[in-house]
Order: C-alpha cells, then structure tokens, then sequence
C-alpha cells in the first residue's frame, strides 16, 4: 500500500520534471537563435539559417563567387500558355534558364507568330519538367516564341 501511494505522488513530480525540461529546451533553442544573426528556431525544430543576411557580417571588397554566379542568371518559366516574365532585360553574357512548368512540351524559339527567325540563336524543344539554358552574348533585342503554341510570346533586351 505504501508503494502505491509513492507511485501516485511520484507520478505528478516525474511528469512536472519531463515537462520543465522540455520548455527548457526549447527556450534554450529560441534563446540562442535569437542571439545569432541570420537564424530561426521553433519549438520543435533545429535552429535553422534564414534568407535575411545578418547584420553583423563584415564588409568584402566585392561580390563573391556565388553572388556573380546568381548575378549572371535569369530564370523564365514556361507556363500553360505564357512565360513569365513576357519582358526581360539582362546585361550581356547573362545565361537565361526556361524551366517547363507546364505538364507538356513547349519550344523556346528566337522568333515570333510560332515561326523562327532565319539563324535562331535558340530552337530548343522542351520537355515538361525539364529546362533549357541560353547565354545571351550579344546586345540587342531578341523575341521568343513557341513553335508549338504560336500565341507564347516574350521579348528579351539585351545590354552592353
């Protein structure tokens, strides 16, 4: 009888001591978040980094490799009946990516009406899911089309 009794209080104490310790992590987890820059934490997850640069990182004299990487590439999606965006300007030797999100093939033609244009500096069909990457080195003005939905239009400009 005295051992039952002891079980029933100890069971209270117990669940009492496994709860403060889980507050205690997650406190601790959102308390070290919150002291570094540039991480989020939630009470179930790991502390995670975010997108927002932090605050406390020091100067360089100039881009990184991977800012000029992301810096010298557009991204157009191919919808249904459209790409996104219809206009785009770049700078010159900017590599275009046409990712296909539509569920069936598209073209990405240099041209217009569905037609291409005579010597298209692209011509690519491409599959749903899939992409195709263009460098644009030359300045200028450069309609796109496809062949297969003659109404997809976009125009890309080019600049020294």
């Amino acid at each position: 009888m005295l051992r039952r009794r002891f079980s029933l209080l100890m069971a209270p104490l117990v669940l009492s001591l496994v709860t403060m310790g889980c507050a205690t992590t997650t406190e601790t987890l959102l308390a070290s978040a919150a002291e570094t820059p540039g991480t989020t934490a939630t009470a179930m997850d790991e502390p995670t980094t975010s997108a927002t640069p932090s605050t406390s990182a020091s100067p360089t004299a100039g881009p990184t490799e991977s800012e000029e990487v992301e810096a010298e590439e557009e991204r157009v999606a191919i919808g249904i009946s459209d790409f996104e965006p219809a206009m785009l300007t770049i700078a010159a030797g900017t590599e275009v990516v046409f990712e296909n999100d539509a569920p069936f093939d598209h073209t990405v033609t240099e041209g217009s009406g569905g037609q291409a244009v005579d010597d298209p500096i692209v011509d690519a069909q491409v599959a749903a899911g899939d992409e195709v990457r263009i460098a644009f080195d030359e300045p200028g003005t450069y309609d796109i089309t496809c062949k297969i939905h003659p109404s997809m239009q976009m125009t890309i400009t080019v600049e020294d």
